[in-house]
């Protein structure tokens, strides 16, 4: 007999439903298995064997065939041994054949029956929506990050038995809900280290502010011990909260790459990555023979904190240029080309030399030659990029009973600034400031002849490229959201200018540095 049944793989970021055939007819007791098979599938026939012997089934002594099409592609994963067992069991006649393409299957099997959790399981149910399935049989595991997807019904099961009898009709089982918008809340204040702990810095903290106000970019400098890493853990304490569309492509995201937190398998806070400066270039960008997700992707709509810039790689920093600019990053593989998504804020924290007090000639160690070569790591294209540089105060204020804002209050100030933007482009497709380019620049960037005045003397005394200047033109209008103002002034288009003077002061090698 023939049967076929539906299940799901993971190409990319994308699920493609694959199609599970079966064929039990007389011949010499053999079990082939064709369609391009990666190991883990292939694995699947002896998984599958015992599990089903396990679970009280007994496969005939005939000839079987399993085909997973379609065939030119390559099946990776654990994901296929359910509905390779239910394909095999209906074509030895011990469950009723599905007729019509209403279920898709996915999950992996234990020896003894049990099915295990997969990764994917969202990204399997968006598409299984997508292409009309009215129901998703996975592992319980999965089944709240699959449930994520409205218009089609989740059931979870915990073995084979169950799954089998469900589609019997002998088990009912009710379909797994989630209420999103009750999951989705503000952070706790004690969940997260306080903005009010750090004593002085106010110029820092205010680009900080900015800089997750309107998605920009963000470069820290200052010594060793003035807080640039203080400040940047206590980042996330201050990020706006994830819309119902951004909290499943995140999680979708994360779901491919198997870092759902078994507690809370949804991602529900924007992201907060900082890997270390020893990480190797495929780790940034992601990739591999099936590529996965890197540290660029998995801070999509987040922030990505890059620790000691300098110390980072040449070839890691410079794969960060077009995520920057584009939103997100393209990795080729033979045959195949992927986009991922990468709309993060870069943040980045360095010291100005090797040492780390330049151009405080009384305490650097460094010659010129050595501060340049240091300094050149950061390559203008990238450092162009930086939508803010912003210096670190060398004498932080030290009264203690001089507490700044807390790390609630700022999230506020930064979410009225977010929903200010998101009104204004609800017409568009961008969300933040940071996304304007070209025509929607002039359209929500206009200046009034004073200000535009100060504009171009603005761009022409920094040296500003055509890159810079829109940079600052954009920060200007996060400096207008943050104080409600409907128009850009003068005192945003100045307040912008400052962020790009800074680094002028030290790859301009402006300070006097004298021995």
């Amino acid at each position: 007999m023939y049967s076929k049944v539906y299940g799901a793989g993971i190409t990319g970021l994308e699920a493609r439903i694959i199609q599970v055939e079966a064929d039990v007819s007389n011949g010499l007791p053999v079990f082939h298995m064709v369609g391009v098979l990666a190991s883990a599938v292939k694995e699947a026939r002896e998984r599958v064997r015992i599990s089903l012997q396990n679970s009280g089934f007994r496969i005939p002594a005939k000839r079987i065939t399993v085909n997973l099409s379609p065939a030119d592609l390559r099946k990776d994963g654990s994901g296929y041994d359910l509905p390779i067992a239910v394909s095999l069991l209906a074509a030895s006649g011990m469950i009723p054949q599905n007729k019509d393409k209403s279920i898709l299957m996915a999950g992996e099997l234990g020896l003894n029956g049990h099915i295990c959790s997969i990764q994917g399981a969202l990204a399997m149910a968006l598409q299984a929506k997508k292409e009309g399935f009215r129901r998703f049989l996975l592992p319980k595991e999965n089944a709240r990050e699959a449930a994520m997807v409205d218009g089609i019904d989740i059931i979870g099961v915990n073995t084979l038995l169950e799954a089998v009898e469900y589609l019997k009709g002998v088990l009912e089982l009710s379909p797994v809900r989630v209420d999103l918008n009750s999951l989705r809340r503000e952070p706790e204040e004690n969940s997260w280290e306080d903005f009010d702990e750090v004593h002085g810095q106010e110029n820092a903290k205010t680009a900080l502010v900015t800089a997750i106000s309107g998605g920009h970019n963000i470069l820290l400098i200052g010594a060793p011990g003035t807080g640039k890493t203080m400040l940047a853990k206590r980042i996330p304490g201050i990020l706006p909260i994830l819309d119902r569309e951004e909290a499943v492509e995140l999680t979708k995201i994360y779901g491919i790459a198997g870092l759902l937190r078994e507690d809370m398998p949804l991602v529900l806070q924007s992201p907060f990555r900082a890997p270390h400066h020893s990480i190797p270039a495929a780790a940034m960008a992601g990739g591999g023979k099936d590529p996965i997700p890197g540290e660029i992707t998995l801070s999509h709509n987040g922030v990505l904190f890059l620790d000691e810039l300098p110390e980072f790689d040449k070839n890691t920093l410079e794969m960060l240029r077009q995520p920057m600019e584009e939103g997100q990053i393209h990795i080729a593989r033979l045959g195949h080309s992927y986009a991922f998504p990468a709309d993060m804020i870069v943040v980045g924290a360095m010291n100005p030399c090797k040492c780390g007090y330049y151009p405080d000639i009384s305490r650097c160690r460094c010659t010129q030659g050595q501060i340049q070569s240091y300094l050149s790591r950061i390559s203008e294209p990238l450092l162009d990029r930086m939508d803010i540089c912003v210096e670190m105060d060398r004498s932080p204020g030290e009264d203690k009973k001089c507490r700044g804002k807390a790390s609630a209050e700022i999230r506020r100030q930064v979410q009225r600034a977010r929903e200010i933007q998101t009104r204004r482009y609800r017409d568009e497709k961008i969300t933040r400031n940071s996304q304007l380019t070209g025509r929607l620049l002039k359209k929500y960037c206009r200046l009034g002849k004073a200000e535009q005045r100060c504009f171009e003397d603005l761009r022409e005394q920094l040296g500003l490229s055509a890159r810079g200047a829109e940079r600052m033109l954009r920060v200007a209008r996060t400096r207008a959201d943050l104080e409600q103002s409907g128009e850009i002034q003068e005192v945003h288009l100045l307040q912008a200018s400052l962020y790009k003077s800074v680094n002028r002061k030290y790859w301009g090698m402006e300070a006097a540095y004298e021995r």
